[in-house]
């Protein structure tokens, strides 16, 4: 089991915003590595949290490179916050963040709820460190 695959049902306690550093941090409660865990995004583009709750459980997490099947509905929900129709795929603002997600300069990293809230975030990297 991966770092990534251990954050699956693992609780989500805090998100973090650094706007000044471009930063997001989401603090989470490991159910199988024992202890906490830190997801840290760093060069944030844009970053959502839909549906936040006092309780929040992990059911996937997904790191899209650009070339993945649907990210273009996943990356046109971040930015506008609604779901993408086949006009939607011209729009040129959409065109130019899958063009920097395919030459790897942006990742996108979803998380996937069983319960509560469902984060989608566009930046430059990702690392998870031991809180």
């Amino acid at each position: 089991m991966n770092d990534w695959e251990a954050l699956i049902e693992s609780t989500i306690d805090a998100i973090h915003l650094d706007p000044s550093n471009k930063e997001v941090r989401i603090e989470l409660t490991c159910a199988w590595q024992g202890g906490g865990k830190r997801i840290v995004a760093a060069g944030v583009d844009n970053f959502v949290a839909n549906e936040m709750r006092l309780s929040n459980i992990v059911d996937q997490v997904t790191r899209f490179r650009g070339d993945e099947h649907e990210i273009e509905g996943r990356l046109f929900f971040l930015i506008r916050g609604r779901e993408l129709c086949a006009s939607d795929l011209q729009w040129p603002i959409l065109k130019e963040k899958l063009a920097l997600l395919r030459a790897g300069e942006l990742s996108l990293l979803e998380i996937e709820p069983v319960y509560g809230a469902t984060i989608i975030v566009l930046a430059k990297s990702f690392k998870i460190e031991s809180r």
